[in-house]
């Protein structure tokens, strides 16, 4: 969804890096309203802004042009969420005690958005006392969320704590000041991708599954306040911010990993999709063509969804241990066949995406799913799949808390 933001830019050093969080913010789809301190326009032109974001900076509030275009009440009101990045020592400590003698001030004071707050300074500013009695005070008003700052060398060439965090950070932590928490003291465990079987040191059996959605679940169960695990085969993605990613490359390795954390996990969510086969044989040279076999001798791998569900699925009798959600990809009657999937692995839900056609397409940024959860009607969602993981776990929260 996108998001009206905007953000306050204060006069330290790292002002240059809410440029790249500008575009980053647009790039996703979001709008953006920049509003400069006095001394921000020192370190980043006005003007830089106003041609990332094609819209006019805010710089006083006593300006009659930007009043007429948008005053600064309208602007709290039309405000998602307010983003100040950096927050210079000096604009944390007004923030803290309520001043509001400028129009970035007088914005965080008018407006009734969620307020994220990006501290950036030198360390031993940082360290201060005072600032970390601001910073506290922040951290407990009602609406607001603090950012830690990054840990490195700063523009002083100190080493420490005060520095500003790269974008894909910070739109994390503002995706997580957003989103409802329903996950919230949750521990979850996924796992993700393809597992790669090996022949020999040069070939090996595998899919195209891309990993997209499992990485998007977990993104989403973060920004829904759990702590995530995420279990991944081979993939050629970011992992994501706040999610403690554990690569594995074959199905045996995928299996040790999730039965080792699942009996400590609160849900656990397979989406990996998990080679059926391996062969009997790997060797650990590359085979020569005119040595190897037309037919390959395979052996069956572990079913790691329905192991899970025989230790802890609804029929098993367990009073303990996490819930079980599966996935199901499907290329005909795929709510049917999900229902049989989800009864046969013994799960307390199942979610089922119809693979074939562009839309269903392996590594494809868009999927239809369907969410199954025993009885119940299924629940239909289709769009990219960072909002599907979303309304997924929103259809699963009263599993989850269960």
């Amino acid at each position: 969804m996108a998001l009206n933001v905007v953000l306050g830019v204060s006069g330290g050093i790292a002002a240059y890096k809410a440029c790249e969080l500008a575009r980053a913010l647009i790039k996703r789809g979001d709008e953006v309203r920049v509003v400069m301190t006095r001394n921000a326009r020192e370190f980043v032109s006005p003007l830089t802004f106003q041609a990332l974001t094609q819209a006019p900076v805010g710089l006083a509030t006593f300006d009659p042009g930007y009043e007429a275009q948008i005053g600064h009440i309208e602007l709290a009101r039309w405000a998602d969420v307010v983003l100040v990045a950096p927050a210079t020592a000096n604009l944390v400590a007004k923030m803290a005690h309520g001043l509001a003698d400028d129009l970035l001030t007088t914005v965080l004071l008018a407006t009734r958005a969620p307020v994220v707050v990006a501290p950036a300074m030198n360390t031993q500013m940082y360290l201060h006392p005072r600032v970390q009695a601001n910073l506290t005070t922040l951290s407990q008003t009602p609406g607001y969320r603090v950012i830690a700052p990054d840990h490195g060398e700063l523009a002083c060439k100190e080493v420490g704590p005060g520095r500003l965090p790269d974008p894909p950070v910070i739109l994390a932590e503002l995706d997580r000041a957003l989103s409802p928490q329903l996950l919230a003291g949750k521990r979850v465990l996924l796992s993700a991708g393809p597992t790669r079987e090996r022949i020999d040191a040069a070939r090996f059996l595998s899919n195209p599954s891309s990993g997209k959605m499992g990485y998007a679940l977990a993104a989403a169960a973060r920004e829904m306040g759990a702590e995530v695990t995420l279990v991944s085969g081979p993939v050629a993605l970011e992992a994501p911010y706040g999610v403690d990613v554990i690569g594995v490359e074959s199905a045996v390795e995928m299996h040790g990993e999730v039965m080792a954390r699942a009996p400590e996990s609160d849900v656990v969510m397979m989406v990996a999709a998990v080679a059926d086969w391996r062969p009997a044989v790997a060797s650990q040279a590359k085979l020569e063509k005119s040595s190897m076999e037309p037919v390959l001798e395979l052996t069956r791998n572990p079913d790691i969804l329905a192991e899970l569900g025989e230790r802890f699925g609804p029929g098993s009798g367990a009073t303990e241990g996490p819930i079980l959600v599966g996935f199901a990809a499907e290329s005909h009657d795929v709510v049917a066949r999900g229902r049989a999937k989800a009864a046969r692995k013994g799960v307390h839900a199942l979610v089922a995406n119809a693979i074939g056609g562009p839309a269903g397409a392996f590594g494809a940024d868009e999927s239809t799913v369907h969410v199954l959860v025993g009885a119940q009607e299924a629940r239909t969602h289709r769009g990219p799949k960072s909002a599907l993981a979303r309304a997924i776990w929103q259809d699963l929260a009263g599993l989850a808390r269960g």
